[in-house]
């Protein structure tokens, strides 16, 4: 511990007890020991988060290695139907040249299957 052997270990405790006295040094031991305990956490938590950038880092040198030799990543699959055919799990609303009123339809139609017959039944209501 520090280089310090058992005889300067109670040489320095009885320091302390002369200079803070009997009453307080239990309460000093405590804050010490808070103290400790806390710069340890801090210490063990700045190493995660350095051991998260390296980790980080390295992600990205790969990443670009693989991009310098033209090995990109494949963009993930949608869904398939029954057929095996890929279905459009979120489909692209095109808004241009059209009133908002029709975008905003077929945002919900898009968005659930059930607006779909309300809409239809609106549609024909006016």
């Amino acid at each position: 511990m520090f280089g310090i052997g058992l005889p300067e270990f109670i040489l320095i405790l009885a320091l302390a007890l002369i200079v803070v006295g009997p009453e307080k040094l239990p309460d000093l031991a405590k804050t010490l020991a808070k103290q400790l305990m806390e710069l340890k956490k801090t210490a063990s938590a700045l190493q995660d988060s350095l051991k998260e950038e390296l980790k980080e880092a390295e992600r990205t040198v790969e990443e670009s290695e693989q991009l310098k030799e033209g090995k990109v990543a494949a963009l993930p699959e949608g869904e398939k139907d029954e057929a095996g055919n890929l279905e459009d799990v979120h489909p692209v609303i095109d808004i241009e040249a059209r009133p908002t009123e029709a975008v905003y339809r077929e945002a919900v139609k898009a968005a659930t299957p059930e607006a779909d017959e309300a809409t239809e039944q609106a549609e024909k209501k006016s």
